[in-house]
């Protein structure tokens, strides 16, 4: 006799892959969420958010290239190591902000004398506080940025917004709404604030930051061979005795 039975499923169907890998997704930002919290609070807040944040953003650059990062141990790690450094290189632009952010409480209570010196204050907040911002997305996305000497990375952090203003509008774009949508529902904030900010972040800058670096890498390699096969000529110069 035929055999009638049919063979089950060999692969499984695809919004059932993708249901699995937002399901992981969101486990693995409740997990970042909790040990961003704990991270903030053992480098007492100030000295503890910069460090934390570069922590939740290494295990999003780790899911991007394919790993599945053990999150507890990755952050942990990756805090040890920049609790001096990434303070050093983060304090600066997180006090800029955090200026900027008193300056359009200031704004917003009409604190200023007038109204030309009010609009001067909010544009003023506004712009330093928004590349700050970006500037700062720029550390914790590019682990790269973060290792060089300080003044190099302060310069990249702040150059590199300019190099990619759609990006760095569209990032403050999503961001704003991402803060509307804490603040409406602050249990939300608490577990996942952080963590989806650092996702949007890596999200809209790391590959970008890459782009351009390794751009600069293969015009600094063209420049010091120019430069060597310039000095390696004969001066044509008069008077030159080779």
């Amino acid at each position: 006799m035929e055999d009638t039975r049919r063979a089950g499923p060999t692969e499984m169907p695809g919004w059932a892959v993708r249901m699995n890998e937002a399901i992981e997704l969101l486990l693995t930002l409740l997990l970042t969420g909790i040990m961003w919290l704990a991270l903030t609070l053992l480098g007492l807040v100030v000295l503890g958010i910069g460090p934390a944040t570069s922590a939740a953003a290494d295990v999003q650059l780790a899911l991007r290239d394919g790993e599945r990062p053990r999150v507890v141990s990755r952050m942990w790690s990756t805090w040890r190591e920049e609790l001096v450094r990434g303070n050093l290189r983060m304090l600066p632009l997180l006090l800029v902000q955090a200026g900027a952010g008193s300056m359009l409480w200031t704004v917003s209570a009409g604190l200023s004398d007038g109204p030309l010196a009010l609009l001067a204050t909010g544009v003023l907040a506004a712009v330093s506080g928004a590349w700050a911002t970006v500037s700062l997305a720029v550390i914790v996305a590019a682990p790269r940025v973060r290792r060089q000497d300080l003044l190099v990375t302060w310069r990249l952090a702040l150059l590199l917004p300019g190099a990619m203003p759609l990006r760095s509008i569209g990032l403050l774009l999503l961001l704003m709404v991402w803060l509307v949508v804490c603040s409406l529902a602050w249990p939300l904030a608490l577990l996942l604030g952080a963590p989806v900010a650092v996702l949007l972040a890596v999200s809209v800058l790391s590959r970008r930051i890459r782009v351009l670096l390794e751009d600069l890498d293969k015009s600094a390699t063209t420049r010091a061979a120019q430069a060597g096969s310039q000095s390696a000529a004969p001066d044509a110069t008069p008077g030159y005795e080779g």
